[in-house]
């Protein structure tokens, strides 16, 4: 990553948390579960829940949720600068990924799992946990991340 990029935050700030799409979507709901607020909460004490940027276009709609979304985010560090190396990896790991029948690569949650193996990030929380296994299982050492189902 670009840590030289100046929106992006501060690496001191990081937590060991990345969020996906499902997870912005479920904090981004009306009324979120109990569970999610509860787990965002906690996420939040170790440092800030990283997501990626493509992440948030993936969760942001119109209405009610995108304030709700917007209250989330705030919450979060939103990482921006990815170089065309790291674009790289991510198509040649989605490219060999073992992804569940009728599931097609998606180079998002790829990114979310780079950024996580990146930042020697402990959880990702998703939606699509089979998913980002089986992108995690193409990256030596990973075993230790923890893929959290919201």
């Amino acid at each position: 990553m670009n840590w030289g990029c100046p929106t992006c935050p501060d690496p001191g700030t990081l937590g060991d948390v990345v969020y996906d799409a499902g997870m912005l979507i479920a904090l981004a709901a009306p009324h979120p579960s109990e569970l999610t607020r509860v787990r965002h909460s906690e996420f939040c004490r170790a440092g800030r829940p990283v997501v990626p940027a493509p992440v948030v276009a993936q969760a942001w709609r119109a209405g009610h949720a995108r304030a709700h979304l917007a209250r989330a985010l705030n919450d979060c560090a939103v990482v921006c600068c990815y170089t065309e190396h790291e674009w790289r990896r991510i198509g040649e790991m989605i490219g060999r990924a073992a992804l569940p029948d009728k599931k097609w690569p998606d180079p998002v949650d790829g990114l979310v799992a780079l950024t996580a193996v990146d930042i020697d990030a402990s959880i990702i929380a998703t939606s699509d946990p089979a998913d980002l296994h089986a992108y995690l299982d193409q990256v030596p050492g990973t075993s230790v991340i923890t893929v959290i189902e919201v």
